[in-house]
């Protein structure tokens, strides 16, 4: 409980510094990415790194509740905070019916379900015109805050990101968290002992698609526009590496992944044409050489300084 409030104090603070260091709405604009991705890929690695769910539509129930969002206040004027709680609950109730199909199959199986769900709902708001305004998007989204700069951004999704991880936190750390473990190391050893193997992917399928929701509905009130390429597969993937490369099934790991990713991307629009191509090249690189992703660099770093000083 200490540990994960500690995480959470770590975050809020580094949210209360950046605006205090730089002024640039640009690298505040940074930030909230990299925040926002954050909270997706830690919750992205909850049904793969812990639940060993291969999920291949999770940028879908982002999409989901930035549309359902939008739709709510643009065209029956609710308040922000009921639209985003609506985001959150149609996205983790949509997620929970598609993987209930999914639970009698393989995990291979769940990754072509989803993947084929995310396509059908991009092909879906693309078509439906009449709802989401198809390839010319949604636009007139009102802002969090009016006129007021990217600052009150960054603290809320700071508060989103620091409330997001300990939650997370905690339900790693608890009796579920161990069942976690349990199911993706071997399923059937793990219900031969009683663990609700069905009910525990169910609940956690919802829980982690309702929060991609709820990141959905806060990006959709930022950019204030949102088109039907949200729901497709390159989101998906950009969620999916960011968990690799920070470290899948470690707690902090993606958070690291989504920092150094987003601003690796930044750093690299230079090089043009060839941005994503040293772009994936790094990222498999650093995969190969270091299976455990960028938190088990820091992990080796840390023993090693810890020996030499020691010594």
């Amino acid at each position: 409980m200490k540990k994960s409030l500690l995480i959470g104090l770590v975050i809020m603070a580094l949210g209360l510094v950046v605006p205090s260091v730089t002024d640039s709405e640009y690298y505040l604009h940074l930030f909230v990415l990299a925040a926002m991705f954050g909270v997706l890929a830690v919750y992205w690695n909850l049904l793969d790194g812990y639940l060993g769910l291969i999920h291949f539509g999770y940028a879908a129930f982002f999409a989901l509740g930035a549309y359902t969002s939008a739709l709510v206040t643009t065209r029956l004027g609710w308040p922000l905070l009921p639209a985003f709680a609506a985001g959150g609950v149609v996205a983790a109730v949509i997620g929970g019916l598609i993987i209930i199909p999914c639970l009698r199959m393989g995990s291979y199986a769940t990754a072509i379900v989803t993947l084929a769900f995310a396509e059908i709902m991009r092909i879906t708001a693309t078509s439906w015109t009449a709802l989401t305004k198809g390839e010319m998007g949604l636009w007139g989204i009102p802002p969090i805050f009016e006129g007021a700069g990217r600052t009150p951004y960054v603290y809320l999704i700071t508060a989103i990101l620091a409330a997001a991880v300990v939650v997370l936190s905690l339900i790693v750390r608890s009796y579920t968290g161990l069942a976690y473990v349990a199911i993706k190391d071997d399923e059937t050893a793990a219900a031969t002992t009683g663990i609700p193997v069905k009910r525990i992917k169910l609940t956690g399928t919802m829980v982690s698609c309702g929060v991609a929701g709820v990141v959905g509905a806060f990006y959709a009130h930022y950019i204030l526009t949102i088109t039907p390429a949200l729901f497709g597969i390159a989101y998906t993937i950009q969620i999916m590496a960011m968990s690799l490369f920070g470290g899948k099934g470690t707690l902090l790991g993606p958070l690291l992944g989504a920092a150094v990713l987003l601003l690796m991307g930044e750093g690299f629009r230079f090089m043009e044409n060839y941005r994503l191509i040293m772009y994936g090249l790094v990222i498999i690189a650093t995969v190969m050489l270091f299976p455990e992703g960028l938190i088990g660099v820091v992990k080796r770093g840390g023993r090693l300084v810890s020996r030499r000083s020691g010594s």
